[in-house]
C-alpha cells in the first residue's frame, strides 16, 4: 500500500455551499472502498442543528389558524422546518420570535441566544395581513445526530408543538472514481467528492469530520484487536500529515503552471512533439489527457512516459482518455 504515503486531497471546486474534492492515487480499488465509506458518514453521521418544539401563544395545535397571518400554523411549523441553525455547543436553545404591524416574518426575526446563529435568514416563515396582526412564539431548538422523530409524549404542555427534525447539515454527496497514475504505475484510482452542505457547516470541514470518523471507528476495531493505543496513536498521527490542497491557488502551483515547455528537464523531442501541439506552459497540459498526446506529431509512449513522470513529479494527473 504504498500509494498510500503519497495520498492528496485536491479541492477541485469551493463554492458557496458546495465542494468537490480529488482524493488520490489510491491503490486499485479503493477509489469506491474509502469513497463509499466517506459518503455514507457524511449522510448519517455528522451533528446538526434544528427546531424540535415550538408554542404559538394562543395557539393550542397546528391544525390552528391565525387571525390577520396569511398562512395556516401548520404552513408555518413547515416553514420553520427550513430555518437553518449552526452552534459550537451541544446545548438546547429557547429563542422568541415576536412580531406585531404589517409585514413578512423571515428567520432573520428571531432572536437567538447563546452561540446559536441562523445561517438563512432570508427564509419566509409567515406573513402578517394587517396592523394588528401578532406572532408570539417561542422556539426550541437543539443539537443532534440522524433524524429525530415526533415524540407525542413531549406535550405535557397545552400548545406545546414537538417537530421532526433532520439534524443532517448535508443535502447530497455525489462520488466518482477516475483512473489515477504515480509515475509509471497506471493501475491507480481518484476518488472525487462533491460535498453540499446547508451552509451550517463547510464542506471542506465537513469532509475533515468524516474523515476523522473513520479513523477513529477503526482505531477502536485495532485496540479491539490487540493493538495498544500507543500504536493506534502513532497511526493517526501518521494519518493526520495529509493536507488539503486548493487546485491552483497555492503559490506553489502557480509557480509550477508558468513554466515554459522549453525549459522542462525532457527530452529535445518530447519538447518538440508539445511545442507543436499548441503546449506552451505546464499549466496548458493540466487539462489534456494521454490520449491527446500520444496524437501528437513525433510523440511516441517513450515521450509520453517522460512527460507524464514529470507531471506526477509535479503533483499534476491527466487522465487516460
Amino acid at each position: 500500500m504504498e500509494a498510500f504515503k503519497d495520498i492528496k486531497v485536491t479541492i477541485k471546486e469551493e463554492k458557496d455551499n458546495y465542494g468537490l474534492f480529488e482524493i488520490s492515487p489510491l491503490p486499485r480499488g479503493y477509489g469506491h472502498t474509502l469513497g463509499n465509506a466517506l459518503r455514507r458518514i457524511l449522510y448519517s453521521s455528522l451533528r446538526g442543528t434544528g427546531i424540535t418544539a415550538v408554542q404559538i401563544k394562543g395557539v393550542d395545535h397546528e391544525y390552528s389558524t391565525i387571525d390577520g397571518i396569511k398562512e395556516t400554523v401548520v404552513e408555518i411549523l413547515l416553514n420553520l422546518k427550513d430555518v437553518k441553525f449552526k452552534t459550537e455547543l451541544a446545548d438546547e436553545f429557547k429563542c422568541k420570535l415576536n412580531v406585531t404591524g404589517k409585514k413578512i416574518v423571515t428567520a432573520g426575526d428571531i432572536e437567538v441566544v447563546g452561540d446559536l446563529e441562523i445561517v438563512n435568514k432570508d427564509i419566509v416563515i409567515a406573513e402578517l395581513t394587517d396592523s394588528s396582526s401578532k406572532l408570539d412564539m417561542e422556539i426550541t431548538v437543539e443539537s443532534g445526530v440522524g433524524y429525530k422523530n415526533i415524540n407525542e409524549t413531549e406535550r405535557k404542555v397545552v400548545g406545546l408543538i414537538p417537530l421532526d427534525c433532520d439534524f443532517s447539515p448535508i443535502e447530497r454527496v455525489s462520488m466518482s472514481v477516475e483512473q489515477a497514475r504515480k509515475g509509471q504505475e497506471t493501475d491507480l484510482d481518484a476518488v472525487l467528492i462533491g460535498v453540499t452542505t446547508d451552509g451550517s457547516v463547510t464542506p471542506k470541514d465537513a469532509l475533515i469530520t468524516s474523515s476523522k470518523i473513520l479513523q477513529e471507528f477503526a482505531g477502536k476495531v485495532m485496540i479491539a484487536m490487540g493493538m495498544s493505543e500507543k500504536e493506534v496513536v502513532e497511526l493517526e498521527e501518521e494519518a493526520n500529515k495529509v493536507e488539503l490542497e486548493e487546485e491552483e491557488t497555492e503559490q506553489e502551483d502557480d509557480e509550477i503552471g508558468g513554466w515554459k515547455i522549453e525549459e522542462l528537464p525532457i527530452s529535445k523531442r518530447s519538447k518538440t512533439g508539445l511545442l507543436t501541439g499548441g503546449f506552451k506552459t505546464v499549466s496548458d497540459l493540466k487539462n489534456t489527457t494521454a490520449t491527446e498526446l500520444l496524437n501528437l506529431p513525433g510523440f511516441g509512449n517513450k515521450s509520453l512516459n517522460e512527460v507524464l513522470e514529470l507531471l506526477t513529479e509535479y503533483g499534476i494527473n491527466i487522465k487516460g482518455s
